[in-house]
């Protein structure tokens, strides 16, 4: 009578185990882990073309870097959500709802800048709320190391700022508006043309996204 209670006892752990070891809640991610959402935005759109030289527009290179943006960090394993995935106008705060909606843990909005002085190019990340944003830009802004369209040097860099953007001051994560290029500058639409220029700076916001999320 023992003997048949112990293999009873023993079925049934095993059977608990077997359902514990295919159960959906086993492939869940360990309690703790990092949520890694990136929500991309590609700025302007529509009707807003933002800045245009020669022959091109910034809305539709924002949305290059941004479509580049989302392949390398889904390949690492990172969740994203875009704001737009074609031409579309949209205002700030609907892209803020967008980014909140989609649990976003981070936003990183794209943009070139542009310059009266053809001469004029760097990078400037800009935060919203300093509590909630200066930080992540600080770490996107060290981690930016674009090189100039020559390939001579790196890409020089302004201090992180503060921008009162209605996406950067309603979305929930740390967020952080980049322009990335001066649009304005001849050698950087040189550089655009072939699309080894919007890569290039998708890896830079890429590496820097990677930063951050390492040191959480």
């Amino acid at each position: 009578m023992a003997r048949t209670s112990f293999r009873h006892a023993w079925l049934v752990g095993f059977a608990l185990l077997l359902a514990a070891a295919t159960s959906p809640a086993s492939h869940a991610a360990p309690a703790g882990a990092v949520a890694r959402t990136v929500c991309v935005d590609a700025g302007h759109g529509g009707g807003d073309p933002g800045a245009v030289y020669g022959g091109m527009q910034e809305k539709d290179l924002t949305l290059d870097i941004a479509t580049r943006l989302k392949l390398l960090l889904e390949g690492a394993n990172f969740d994203v959500v875009m704001t737009r995935t074609g031409d579309t106008a949209l205002d700030n705060t609907p892209r803020a709802e967008i980014c909140n909606a989609g649990g976003a843990t981070t936003v990183v909005a794209i943009h070139l800048n542009a310059a009266a002085n053809p001469n004029t190019n760097y990078f400037k990340a800009f935060w919203g709320k300093r509590n909630k944003d200066e930080a992540f830009c600080k770490q996107l802004n060290v981690s930016y190391k674009l090189k100039t369209p020559d390939g001579s040097a790196l890409l020089q860099h302004q201090a992180v700022g503060q921008f009162a953007s209605g996406l950067l001051l309603k979305a929930s994560a740390p967020a952080c508006l980049v322009e990335t290029v001066f649009l304005s500058n001849p050698a950087e639409q040189d550089a655009l043309k072939n699309g080894a220029r919007q890569q290039a700076i998708a890896q830079e916001l890429f590496n820097g996204l990677v930063a951050w999320y390492s040191a959480r």
